[in-house]
């Protein structure tokens, strides 16, 4: 590919590039100082290209980088990189914008200190404060050798990434791992859809790395357009969306965490729960056995154990996931799983998305509530009914909610610890 490495938006960037803005970098004091024992550098920038460039020369620096959404206000990038013991912050520009960070007097640097040089991130605070999360740089390498070899992919297939490269899924799933199979990925930064469709159509061999909102916007606007592969990640994909894509692509699903990274890759996605096969570098310490008996699945990696937090269960070989054990909702005793409830709700025509949540009724005690973001001709009366229809009673939500769009929190996810506890306020 002439020495490409990657491309943003149809610019593309090889060695040359890459050499360039390192010595450049090295240069600088701050940077030069980056691999010490010790030093975190807090990265928030929009600039995609930028970013990648600096995260591979901190990396080669030997150097600790936590990521920031490049959209993330300063004063709060600030004070997220300082509570993760960082000593700078790259703001927008890699050189013209780090700033020198000083932690409050009496913090307990020790942790920071003894680290090995590490990606971080802050969890996606869906079931609460978001946590830091450090993964070493062999860690990440060992994933993306098993990663790699659980997607089975060559070199000729372009990842066309539509999710942010500063969240592990863009940027380790997406960009480093296609790097080592020497595949030139390409991030389409694009706020319009029908620009990422273009290069879609120009790159016949493609797959296109996103979660499932923004794929259900991107195949929103082609009709009778077939899609080569695309992978869903950061929630199960519903099962009414998954039923829509099947015809237009070949749908793949893959399932982390914070703490592990990638965990398993589904490479022929049917049913929404399908979170597929197990990375060869892990191993899952306990899973449930059926959909009626699930358990939390742990995982071991390297010398760590891992709660997910997530209850599934084991099917031939491959892993099955129901819900985040802290959503679960109690009806008069009878669970509920968020996620069966959402499969339903998805099918009916005219839901862009919808997320199921746990309501509390003075008397009744926890009730099932959802919120969809839908065409205007979709009522909540219609969400009920077509529920009515479609599951037991306890299960249909007692409250529904029509939005032009769903909340998110500062990550981009949608929290429903967040919806619960505005529900009771």
């Amino acid at each position: 590919m002439n020495g490409k490495l990657f491309a943003v938006n149809q610019l593309y960037l090889g060695q040359e590039d890459v050499d360039v803005r390192w010595k450049a970098w090295g240069l600088l004091p701050h940077y030069r100082d980056a691999g010490k024992a010790g030093s975190r550098i807090a990265v928030c920038m929009a600039n995609a290209a930028e970013l990648i460039i600096l995260v591979l020369f901190l990396r080669e620096q030997g150097g600790s980088v936590l990521l920031l959404h490049g959209e993330t206000p300063l004063e709060t990038a600030k004070s997220l990189a300082i509570e993760a013991g960082c000593s700078g912050l790259v703001y927008r520009s890699a050189e013209d914008g780090f700033l020198t960070l000083r932690p409050p007097e009496g913090a307990n640097d020790t942790l920071v200190s003894a680290q090995e040089a590490s990606l971080c991130m802050f969890s996606s605070g869906t079931s609460g404060k978001p946590k830091l999360i450090c993964r070493t740089w062999s860690a990440v390498a060992e994933e993306i050798t098993a990663y790699n070899e659980a997607i089975d992919l060559d070199g000729s297939v372009t990842p066309v990434i539509i999710s942010p490269v500063s969240h592990a899924y863009g940027l380790i799933s997406g960009v480093l791992s296609a790097m080592k199979r020497q595949a030139v990925p390409h991030v389409a930064a694009y706020t319009n859809p029908k620009l990422t469709l273009a290069l879609l159509r120009d790159t016949p061999k493609h797959i296109v790395y996103g979660v499932p909102l923004t794929l259900h916007v991107l195949t929103s606007f082609a009709s009778g357009f077939r899609y080569h592969q695309l992978m869903s990640s950061g929630a199960p994909l519903p099962q009414g969306l998954l039923d829509k894509l099947a015809p237009l692509a070949d749908v793949l699903q893959q399932y982390g965490c914070s703490e592990a990274g990638c965990i398993s890759v589904s490479r022929s996605l049917r049913f929404s729960a399908d979170i597929g096969k197990p990375l060869g570098h892990l191993r899952i310490r306990e899973a449930g056995a059926s959909a009626d008996m699930p358990k939390e699945l742990i995982i071991a990696v390297q010398d760590r154990v891992i709660r997910t937090g997530d209850l599934g269960y084991m099917e031939q070989g491959e892993l099955r996931l129901l819900a985040r054990a802290d959503d679960v909702i109690n009806v008069s005793g009878l669970k509920v799983y968020p996620t069966e409830v959402e499969n339903v709700v998805s099918e009916l025509d005219g839901i862009r998305e919808c997320v199921v949540y746990r309501g509390r009724h003075p008397v009744m005690g926890e009730v099932v509530c959802c919120m969809v973001a839908a065409d205007h001709q979709v009522t909540p009366e219609a969400v009920r009914a077509w529920c009515i229809r479609k599951l037991p009673p306890y299960k249909v939500p007692a409250k529904v909610e029509c939005v032009t769009k769903l909340p998110r929190n500062a990550t981009g996810k949608i929290s429903r610890k967040m919806l619960e506890e505005a529900d009771l306020s």
